[in-house]
């Protein structure tokens, strides 16, 4: 059961296609950063436009040099821009139809919370042990969730600004390229923190949700303050590679901060974390210390996996399928949002609002 992934939910076009196992045959990624980056993020209709250029070239290479022709196809149909979900949605639909093989949709978080179990270097994906806690933390995303043989339940989530989009606002004030994630991160090497500069929010209730959008806005305040604005990656100096120590510790520290009481109440089997945010260096080396002083074990994805990328699409597909999942090429369709719910699968709502935790659709269903 050889699979071809499409993922197009934001500003990167990746194709790849995995064999039955989970090895990574072909895996190849068309990046827009240069053509956003002189609006300092992403503009919508240019990321659908540069999808529909680069698709079908990707897809061309994917098939001459794959270890033959698919016999599935997985496609991202949400959350992400509406767009660009439709490119890859419609592309991966008539694909499949003119060839006569299934259709899986996949859910974009799916397809982070996998990516730790695959192997860059081509070798079987690591099948993952229940109940897996894991951390989704990216530009458009951030929250903790709980994996289990059934269901995948949030236990917490950002209530503004996610991790990665914080990130890169402050480095664009700092005048760092876009995105700005990376540039915090090797600045933050040659700094040192201090827990002083910047506070932790205060929620009123007990949900361990995350809070950005204030530690972005002091961020920035200081920025100017210190008159750092725009002065780049070279010319910031010493007090810039502090400041941007403490404003990164401040990030990770509240990403982290729900992890004890997760693995006190949830005894996971594993803890992971994904998305964009997960390559940086900090956030990697606290989870892997907090794991064991915790006593579990810890699995982060490369950094090549933590982006946007068609494998995690792939072998979410591939797992989905597995469990009996099966899309109709003629009704596939798109939702932006993250919680996401097709014609027929409504009482998902309606479970979901009864709930005080929202509880993602069972796996291998629409969410």
């Amino acid at each position: 059961m050889r699979t071809l992934g499409i993922e197009t939910s934001c500003d990167e076009t990746a194709v790849a296609v995995l064999d039955g196992d989970g090895r990574i045959e072909f895996a190849m990624l068309s990046s827009q950063i240069a053509t956003h980056a002189p609006f300092g993020g992403v503009v919508p209709e240019v990321a659908s436009r540069e999808h529909l250029k680069a698709l079908p070239v990707l897809v061309d290479q994917a098939l001459q040099s794959a270890g033959g022709p698919p016999d599935l196809v997985a496609v991202t149909a949400g959350p992400g821009l509406i767009g660009a979900l439709l490119v890859g949605v419609r592309f991966g639909a008539a694909f499949a139809w003119g060839r006569d093989i299934d259709l899986v949709a996949v859910d974009h978080l799916d397809g982070h919370q996998v990516s730790p179990f695959l192997d860059p270097d081509g070798g079987s994906a690591r099948v993952a042990p229940t109940p897996v806690l894991g951390l989704v933390a990216s530009g458009g995303h951030s929250a903790w969730y709980l994996t289990g043989e059934e269901e995948t339940v949030r236990l917490c989530r950002t209530r503004d600004d996610a991790a990665g989009e914080t990130f890169d606002k402050v480095g664009k004030v700092l005048g760092l390229p876009y995105p700005g994630g990376p540039g915090v991160d090797r600045l933050a090497r040659l700094g040192h923190g201090a827990d002083t500069v910047f506070r932790q929010p205060r929620l009123k209730d007990d949900s361990g949700d995350f809070s950005f959008s204030g530690l972005k806005s002091a961020a920035i305040r200081e920025i100017r303050s210190r008159g750092l604005e725009g002065l780049g990656e070279e010319r910031v100096g010493k007090a810039g590679h502090d400041l941007m120590a403490s404003f990164e510790a401040a990030i990770v520290r509240q990403l982290l901060g729900p992890l004890p009481e997760f693995v006190r109440e949830h005894r996971p089997a594993v803890i992971t974390a994904s998305g964009g945010v997960a390559a940086n260096t900090l956030l990697r080396r606290e989870l892997e210390a907090a794991g064991a002083a915790l006593g579990i074990e810890v699995l982060l994805p490369s950094r090549g996996l933590t982006t946007d990328n068609a494998a995690m699409i792939a072998w979410a597909g591939r797992l989905a399928w597995g469990r009996g999942r099966r899309d109709d090429c003629r009704r596939m369709d798109v939702n932006g949002r993250e919680v996401w719910h097709p014609p027929g699968m409504r009482r998902q709502l309606e479970r979901q609002k009864a709930g005080k935790q929202v509880s993602m659709a069972p796996q291998g269903e629409y969410r």
